[in-house]
């Protein structure tokens, strides 16, 4: 224990002579030794001062040092206690049982010398700073973990995103803080964009650093190469060489693709991945997974693999294509009895819920069913993405918003504009003005905690009915406690005038004036993850 700090003990005795005894066999600097008569001075002392070991007398007037020791548990459950007695335990061993019931209580025989002593005390310090340290070091790692989760958020793409007239919605969840799937796409031209999905095997952190590794290079080839030279099975060959570089154990299942939707074609290599769903809703199927190319071995599985231009396959996709591609931990999600969902309740939930085209809330909505299925107990990362065109049907709009301030404020103007263009109402231009200052405000403050205004988003639809105008607002921010019950998705009459334990207000006026302004308001929350409310409001 060289260059260990001073050991601070508070040692309990009513007999004078054994206070000394214990302060003469503890001298100053390894030990700084603080002494009290009886129980209550000590309560008092070990109140005020901080101390890493106590000592006490079993046989005290008044309160017993094992009395004491119940006080001190009170205050402190781990601080290590050392009981000392002259007394002669009885044949069913009572006073051990009685000392060992307590795990980080010790004994010792007042017939001790002065190296006993000194000897056992830094024993049993030298495991306690241990064991400190070792939790200390646990901790800071698991920090760093969730830090770097944080970080690989960053990396993967918006759960929403428009470009082009074109939509990407993804849904990842990590099997622990830190993932090892991947999935990004990039632009090659209007119309024309790269997508690529991977799963480096293995879990934790070896499978995260080197899915981080992985999307570093992928950047770097892309922008370094011709766009008429980047080709899926030049890709997997460029992954192929960089995992070899690396020496790394690990391998990656892949999907290279590249979708063009000015001809509606998707040219594509697999490397050991699971092959795309493609869903067209007008004709209310997809197409059968027989008809596309099985591809070859993962990346990375075996030295010097070459990946080929005869395995690329083409397929020509219907005008309302919907693609979605996933990572194989979506089909090892078992239930409580161990069964997996399998890829098959995948391509029925696409079909089920996709009918009316991609929206924002498509991908959460199919894992929710997942989990209120049973299907809780996951073993892989998961990752869900589709892509598909932005086509939206007369009188919709569709926006993206920043959660800050300044983008919220430029919204709600344009809100205004929109409404007042079609309905020439100033009035209801002024509720919605209203409803949406309040509400994304609320978003952006409290759900999102003042996050970064430049990575979370908050996605807005703005439906014209004959009637009613339907806004649905969908956000990744926490659950608001609506005190509903688990199950419930309907805003009960109560909700926004129960402000107690949410303090949900903003510029004075609450979030109450949302339910004045509308006919009605329904929220739900999907997958623990995107929270989508919907206002009808009457404007004829």
């Amino acid at each position: 224990m060289e260059n260990s700090p001073s050991i601070k003990i508070l040692a309990v005795d009513d007999d004078s002579f054994m206070r000394q005894l214990i302060a003469r066999c503890l001298p100053e600097p390894d030990f700084i030794v603080t002494l009290c008569p009886n129980a209550m001075e000590a309560m008092t002392v070990f109140k005020e001062k901080q101390f890493d070991f106590l000592i006490l007398d079993i046989m005290m007037p008044g309160i017993s040092g094992l009395q004491l020791r119940s006080l001190i548990r009170q205050e402190n459950a781990t601080i290590p206690i050392m009981l000392l007695t002259a007394k002669v335990d009885d044949a069913e061993g009572s006073l051990l049982k009685e000392i060992s019931s307590d795990k980080n209580t010790y004994y010792q025989n007042k017939k001790f010398t002065k190296s006993e002593l000194q000897s056992l005390i830094k024993s049993i310090m030298g495991r306690m700073w241990q064991a400190k340290q070792e939790k200390d070091y646990f901790k800071e790692m698991e920090n760093d973990i969730s830090l770097a989760g944080e970080i690989q958020k960053h990396m993967f793409p918006h759960w929403w995103t428009l470009d082009g007239g074109i939509q990407f919605c993804h849904y990842f969840r990590p099997y622990m803080k830190i993932t090892g799937d991947m999935i990004n796409h990039f632009k090659l031209e209007d119309g024309v964009f790269l997508e690529i999905i991977g799963d480096i095997s293995g879990h934790g952190i070896q499978s995260a650093l080197t899915m981080s590794a992985v999307e570093n290079s992928i950047s770097n080839y892309i922008r370094k190469t011709l766009l008429s030279d980047i080709q899926p099975h030049q890709i997997l060959n460029h992954l192929q060489a960089f995992m070899e570089d690396i020496s790394t154990e690990k391998y990656m299942t892949c999907l290279v693709a590249i979708v063009d939707f000015n001809v509606n074609m998707m040219t594509y290599q697999l490397a050991g991945h699971q092959a795309p769903i493609i869903f067209s809703p007008s004709q209310n199927k997809a197409i059968p997974a027989k008809d596309f190319k099985t591809g070859s071995i993962p990346v990375g599985l075996m030295k010097g693999t070459v990946y080929n231009e005869s395995d690329t396959g083409t397929i020509q996709l219907p005008d309302d294509a919907i693609i979605f591609l996933y990572t194989d931990g979506l089909g090892d999600i078992q239930d409580d009895a161990g069964e997996a969902a399998g890829e098959e309740l995948l391509q029925q939930l696409v079909s089920s819920i996709s009918h009316e085209g991609l929206c924002p809330s498509t991908n959460f909505k199919i894992m929710d069913i997942y989990f209120k299925a049973g299907y809780t107990n996951i073993s892989d990362d998961i990752t869900l993405a589709a892509i598909s065109r932005h086509t939206l049907r007369p009188h919709n709009y569709d926006f993206s918003i920043s959660p800050s301030v300044y983008e919220i404020d430029q919204f709600v103007q344009k809100a205004n504009n929109l409404v007042l263009e079609h309905t020439h109402d100033e009035i209801l231009a002024g509720k919605v003005e209203i409803l949406f200052s309040e509400f994304l405000n609320n978003i952006a403050v409290h759900g999102l905690g003042r996050r970064n205004a430049k990575r979370p988003i908050i996605s807005v639809h703005i439906e014209f009915l004959e009637e009613n105008m339907m806004i649905t607002v969908c956000d990744q921010g926490k659950a608001w406690d609506m005190q509903l019950g688990e199950t419930s998705n309907t805003l009960t009459d109560n909700f926004f005038s129960d402000l107690k334990n949410r303090r949900l207000e903003f510029h004075g006026r609450g979030l109450h004036l949302l339910k004045s302004i509308s006919k009605s308001i329904t929220r739900s929350r999907y997958a623990d993850t995107l929270n989508e409310t919907i206002f009808l409001i009457n404007y004829k």
